[in-house]
C-alpha cells in the first residue's frame, strides 16, 4: 500500500510541475478523457477547457507549496487532499491564494491519471 501511495504522490508532483511549466503535452497525457475540475468559484472545466485555459498564458505560477497532504486509496482510485499555498500572476496581476484541494487519480493500465478535482478557497488576496 505504501508503494502505491508514493506512486500517487509522484503522479501529483508530475502534474503540479506540468502546471507550473504550462506543459500541455504532459497535461494532455495526464488527464483522463472525462477529466473535470471545479475551481473555488464553482466553475467546472473539462479536459479541453482546462488545456485551453492553461495554453492562454493568462496564468503563471510563481510558487506552489503543499501542506498537510493525505492520500486515501480505494482499489484503483486515489484521493489526495492537500492545502495549496499559491502565488500567481493572473491576467498580469499578482494573486496569492490558499485553497484546500481534493484531487482524484485513477490507475489505468498501471498509470495514475488525473480524473479531476475540486478547490475550495481558504483566503484570497
Amino acid at each position: 500500500m505504501c508503494i502505491r501511495t508514493e506512486e500517487v504522490k509522484q503522479a501529483y508532483a508530475h502534474w503540479k510541475n506540468a502546471m507550473i511549466k504550462s506543459d500541455l503535452h504532459v497535461l494532455e497525457k495526464i488527464y483522463t478523457d472525462n477529466f473535470l475540475w471545479t475551481n473555488n468559484m464553482g466553475i467546472t472545466n473539462n479536459k479541453t477547457e482546462n488545456l485551453n485555459k492553461i495554453s492562454s498564458g493568462n496564468l503563471r505560477y510563481l510558487s506552489w507549496i503543499n501542506e498537510s497532504m493525505t492520500v486515501d486509496m480505494l482499489g484503483d482510485i486515489a484521493i489526495i487532499k492537500t492545502r495549496e499555498i499559491l502565488k500567481m500572476i493572473v491576467y498580469n496581476q499578482r494573486v496569492s491564494a490558499v485553497q484546500d484541494v481534493t484531487v482524484i487519480f485513477i490507475n489505468q493500465d498501471g498509470n495514475w491519471l488525473l480524473a479531476g478535482g475540486q478547490e475550495i478557497s481558504c483566503s484570497l488576496n
